[in-house]
């Protein structure tokens, strides 16, 4: 196949199309409606509308059921993938009338979906199951909501290539965050954390990106259950930064075999999600630490999970100028500043506010492109990332109405 490279025209074409994206944080929907203008590879983005809506309440409580119950229920998948569906086309819907743009001006809607189950190829803890993805949302619904042809299910074709269908934002990172004299490293906080290492002026061929490890994903379920439910999230890091961090148990943490295994890899629930922060949290009552310093041990598992990632398996390709922050976990003052702390003083740690981009609206804004490359019939993976075998286009494309050929 060819490359993307090799497909992008020399001309420049101006496209309109619209992220959707919920992560493994699973606590709601963002929405960015962006202009790309994209002239053989050079991409520029501009945000021309964008929101969060939360999950209501009893719709994250069926999700969280579904991540609870690890044989699931067939009736509660099927429910949910046309419940979240719905809900994905009203934030969609939401952002095309506050942008007040017609929706016939959309080229198309890239929405990842909810994923509910992910198992990549080469984890001996996953090896008896076959390596395989899930994310719900029935873009059906969506593209019938909105009006809109939807992208969507991107990451089945990597793995059906060979890769781990994921990290995906490798792509967009690339081609809108790359700089021509400095190597940077873009750093997502969702529920997981991932980095795109993005060597100065180097082709796609040359980029690195993989999971970290647990990012909020351990610190929100520690938190609720340490509230009695009362509060989903440590909120600016304060809670943390209240407590003391146990570098004796820590030390333990980062001994698990995930952080040493090289790229290609990737991670989610199935290794980090509610069984292993009700095991912290067993494993902290047992050393009798008070609820916040359990809180900070687990927020900086966090920050040092990164930077063992970038010791082993960015810093040796070249160390980087700048360490760029997106996500939720961006807001975390504990987990941002402990990673300036951390992190040789040379590198200058921001967030995507920094560059004229909301954090929040990041990977959205990553979903669009990909959506995009999907309609226009572009490979979006980045086999170097994913460990594909190939190039491939990514996602499946869903029309609202009949498709007329001319004779």
């Amino acid at each position: 196949m060819e490359t993307m490279e090799s497909l992008l025209s020399p001309r420049k074409h101006e496209y309109l199309a619209l992220g959707l994206m919920s992560g493994t944080s699973a606590d709601g929907v963002t929405g960015a409606l962006v202009r790309f203008v994209i002239q053989e590879e050079h991409f520029e983005d501009q945000i021309l509308e964008f929101i969060t809506v939360p999950y209501p309440k009893d719709l994250r409580q069926k999700i969280f059921r579904l991540f609870r119950d690890e044989a699931g229920s067939l009736r509660l998948v099927c429910e949910l993938n046309f419940e979240i569906g719905q809900f994905f086309g009203k934030v969609a819907q939401r952002v095309i009338f506050n942008s007040g743009i017609p929706k016939d001006a959309i080229h198309v809607i890239g929405s990842h979906g909810q994923t509910v189950y992910h198992l990549p190829p080469g984890q001996k803890e996953l090896k008896k199951y076959a390596p395989s993805t899930l994310q719900i949302g029935e873009a059906s619904v969506i593209s019938q909501m909105t009006g809109v042809p939807v992208a969507s299910d991107f990451r089945t074709a990597d793995i059906a290539a060979g890769g781990h269908g994921a990290p995906l934002i490798a792509a967009a990172d690339f081609y809108l965050l790359r700089h021509g004299s400095k190597t940077r490293i873009i750093q997502n906080l969702g529920g997981i954390g991932n980095c795109t290492y993005l060597p100065a002026g180097a082709g796609l061929e040359k980029v690195i990106a993989f999971d970290t490890g647990p990012a909020n994903m351990a610190v929100d379920s520690l938190v609720f259950h340490l509230t009695g439910g009362k509060e989903t999230y440590d909120r600016d890091g304060k809670r943390a930064a209240s407590g003391k961090v146990n570098e004796k148990w820590l030390k333990s943490l980062l001994s698990h075999q995930y952080y040493s295994k090289k790229p290609p890899k990737t991670t989610g629930r199935e290794m980090f999600g509610e069984p292993y922060a009700l095991e912290l949290l067993r494993e902290g009552k047992k050393r009798r630490l008070a609820p916040n310093d359990i809180i900070a041990t687990a927020s900086m598992l966090t920050v040092e999970s990164i930077i063992l990632a970038y010791e082993k398996f960015c810093f040796p390709l070249g160390m980087p100028k700048e360490v760029i922050l997106g996500g939720g976990g961006a807001k975390n003052r504990f987990i941002v500043n402990a990673l300036k702390n951390r992190l040789p003083s040379e590198i200058k740690v921001m967030t995507h506010e920094s560059l004229g981009i909301n954090s929040m609206a990041k990977e959205a804004i990553g979903f669009a492109l990909l959506g995009l490359l999907c309609a226009l019939g572009r490979p979006g993976n980045v086999p170097a990332a994913t460990g594909a075998k190939k190039s491939v286009i990514l996602g499946k494309l869903y029309y609202p109405d009949l498709i007329l050929r001319e004779e």
